[in-house]
């Protein structure tokens, strides 16, 4: 039927082209409901290998929770807490906002742990 110096007509190329085309399509399928099988089988081995580590896993009894006080609200945006050592917190602000803006960064971006009063000999500085 299909040999190179024969002319077909336009209903054996369409008839062809359809026949080529579901043939493409079937395998397309069948590729596809290999993965679909594959995937529910990795579920299946996952979730048996879960019930087996919790079967393994003695059972634990909680520990009553312990009441703590509750922690003080920080404001918007902040990032923990601030240790100022030997600096007021004018400075300290002064001091944030100048980083910041040499950074080309916005103050809520960046995270201060500790600011720090450097001493310096008198002598050095001459």
């Amino acid at each position: 039927m299909l040999l190179a110096n024969e002319n077909i007509g336009i209903l054996d190329s369409l008839l062809l082209s359809a026949v080529s085309m579901g043939i493409i399509m079937a395998i397309l399928f069948l590729i596809m409901m290999l993965i679909y099988l594959m995937s529910w089988a990795y579920r299946e081995f996952k979730k048996k290998q879960a019930e087996k580590a919790a079967k393994k896993q003695p059972a634990v009894a909680e520990a009553p929770a312990v009441q703590s006080a509750p922690a003080e609200p920080t404001a918007p945006g902040s990032c923990g807490e601030l240790k100022l050592v030997k600096t007021s917190e004018a400075d300290a602000a002064m001091i944030m906002a100048i980083v910041a803006d040499n950074l080309h960064e916005d103050l809520n971006t960046l995270r201060f742990k500790e600011i720090r009063l450097v001493e310096t000999d008198a002598a050095s500085e001459k």
